[in-house]
């Protein structure tokens, strides 16, 4: 009985020391606060949207919602089918946003607002601590910063959501629509001249990564999600 009861305890002083290991490394892991924040009013569909400011540069805080009328350039994330969760698509894009190419997320952009370059991309990592070499690197890049763009608060961060994307190319009827919960996917407005034909630059973050991946691809291989930005100097 007594050995028992000394296993029980030793369990349960592990399980306080990796309790406290974990919260001493979230302690540890950077806190940057936007220097500004606020909301504006898309005046095409009355959507309200907050803001964050960080440098020179004010980022919405949601993806954008803005239906462009044309399902060919904007999507919402299907998560169970048109027919049986027309409540779940609103929850989606309530949440997540809408899904774009990248035409269709130039049609999205509101009045006063861009498509973020990929510079203002590697300005936002900057701001964020990762270096100027990581900013221009490819693929994974930045400790702890996606942490920071995935913080939930409009005080502390974009609030950046694993929305997922939707690629039209499947194989045997596999659903288009991967990665909700698990993956974020964000179009900038940048051509990648590095490659043959029209790519884009793009973002990707993790649920579980403090890493920001960069890339580019083809614009008709995917819809992802949006948001705008707008240069502090302009207001």
């Amino acid at each position: 009985m007594m050995k028992r009861y000394c296993k029980i305890c030793i369990y349960i002083v592990l399980a306080m020391l990796l309790v406290a290991c974990a919260d001493k490394q979230d302690n540890l892991k950077p806190v940057v606060i936007p220097t500004g924040r606020g909301t504006f009013t898309d005046s095409r569909d009355g959507l309200t949207y907050n803001w964050v400011r960080y440098g020179r540069l004010e980022w919405t805080v949601e993806n954008s919602q803005f239906d462009t009328g044309n399902r060919k350039n904007c999507t919402i994330y299907q998560s169970y089918g048109w027919e049986q969760g027309q409540s779940l698509l609103l929850d989606n894009a309530v949440r997540y946003g809408y899904l774009y190419t990248i035409e269709g997320a130039k049609l999205a952009v509101p009045t006063g607002w861009r498509l973020p370059t990929d510079e203002d991309w590697k300005a936002l990592e900057q701001e964020l601590g990762m270096s100027a070499a990581q900013a221009n690197a490819l693929d994974w890049r930045g400790e702890h910063v996606a942490d920071l763009m995935k913080h939930t608060s409009s005080e502390r961060g974009l609030d950046i959501k694993m929305s997922g994307y939707f690629t039209p190319y499947t194989v045997m009827a596999t659903s288009g629509y991967r990665f909700m919960g698990s993956y974020a996917f964000l179009w900038t407005a940048t051509k990648d001249e590095a490659k043959e034909g029209e790519y884009y630059f793009y973002r990707k973050l993790l649920y579980n990564s403090g890493q920001v991946y960069r890339e580019s691809m083809e614009p008709d291989q995917a819809m992802l999600s949006v948001r705008f930005v707008r240069d502090v100097a302009a207001q």
